[in-house]
Formats: structure tokens, sequence, C-alpha cells
């Protein structure tokens, strides 16, 4: 599937973001409830990327015919765009945790946490027009679209589940793999995700001139 070789790097950048995996080591390492505030977050996160990649999908898709000049644009500001969060990234240093302020909200609180990280999380709502610009290009529509579409969901919402999965998977283990997966974000996640996302920006700009 030679379009999928084309989707799948920005599918893939749709999981790179460190503060919403950093935030959900945050919330599981709480006192009080951690698994139930980690999914609340997880929920609200999973409805609010869903509907930006619906609306992303369906109104880049309204005429599924390729046009490379007229998505020329596009890609090439995406790829600037990237460029500069990927340098903004580095210089800000490691991913941290969005704590919380306050109790008396109750659990809909961390609902409202994923909602707000996912709709300012930039570098993921760039890899999703990518993905969609893809799409269109390579005249991909009906049940292929809305695979590549829930699959761009899934992993824009992996650095929450990720931690999830392995708090369940890993049993006892778990404590200890989550202690070190904090450990490494709070030491290189910047240069991880600068990195990442300087080569998806150059490939973005370079693949339309190709």
């Amino acid at each position: 599937m030679p379009d999928l070789v084309k989707i799948l790097p920005f599918i893939l950048g749709a999981a790179v973001s460190p503060v919403l995996l950093v935030t959900t080591l945050y919330l599981l390492s709480l006192i009080d409830d951690p698994v139930k505030k980690a999914l609340m977050f997880l929920l609200g996160g999973s409805i609010t990327i869903g509907l930006i990649t619906f609306l992303i999908f369906f109104t880049t898709n309204i005429n599924p015919k390729p046009a490379p000049n007229k998505d020329l644009l596009p890609h090439l500001i995406i790829g600037v765009l990237l460029l500069f969060l990927a340098y903004g990234i580095y210089r800000r240093g490691p991913a941290k945790a969005h704590k919380e302020k306050a109790k008396k909200q109750g659990m809909l609180r961390y609902a409202s946490l994923g909602f707000l990280l996912m709709v300012t999380n930039f570098t993921t709502i760039a890899m999703i027009f990518e993905v969609a610009l893809e799409v269109r290009a390579n005249q991909i529509i009906g049940t292929a679209k809305l695979l590549y579409l829930a699959a761009t969901v899934l992993s824009s919402v992996l650095p929450i589940l990720l931690p999830l999965l392995i708090l369940f998977l890993a049993g006892k283990k778990s404590g200890l793999i989550l202690k070190d997966l904090s450990g490494f974000m709070q030491k290189y996640s910047h240069v991880v995700t600068a990195v990442f996302f300087a080569v998806l920006g150059i490939y973005s700009i370079i693949k339309p001139l190709v």
C-alpha cells in the first residue's frame, strides 16, 4: 500500500505529545483515585481530538481529487510550522505535567484538562492536517478513509493510553516501568520530540516538491 507508506509517518507523528504523556504519568502518581482521573483525562482528550480529526478530514476531503499544486501551500505551511515548533520545544526543555490546582471541581476537571491540552496540541493537529491532505491526494474514500481517521485518533491519544496500558498489563512491575518512563521524559523528551518534528517538518516541505 504505497499510500500507507506516505501517510504512516504523520499518523505516528500524531502520537508524539510529551505534555500528554507526562500529565498522564502525573495523574497516575496521585494518591486519590489516580486511574479514574487518568480515565477522565483520556475521555476528555479522546472526544476532543475525535471531533477535531473528523472536522479536518471532512473539510479537507470535500473534493477528493489529486491536486498537488493546490496542496503545495498547506504542506509548506505545516512544514515551516513544525520546524518552528521543534525549535520552540527544544528551547523550552523537558515537558512538564499540567498539575491540578484545586480539588473541588471533581472528576469533570480532568476531562476538561484533556479537552484543554488536546485543543492546544498544535503538533498533533498539524499531523492530522497532513494525514488528511495525503488521504485527499491519494483519493482515499469510504471505509478506507474512516480507517485512516480511526488510526489517527487512536495515535493521537496514545500518549494517554500508553501509561494506562502499562499499568493494567505489567501488574506489579508497572510502578517501576512508569517511574523509568517518567525519568526519561523529564530528561530527554524535548530532544526526542524536537528532532522528530524537525525531520517531519523537512519531509513535509520537500515531499510536494519532488
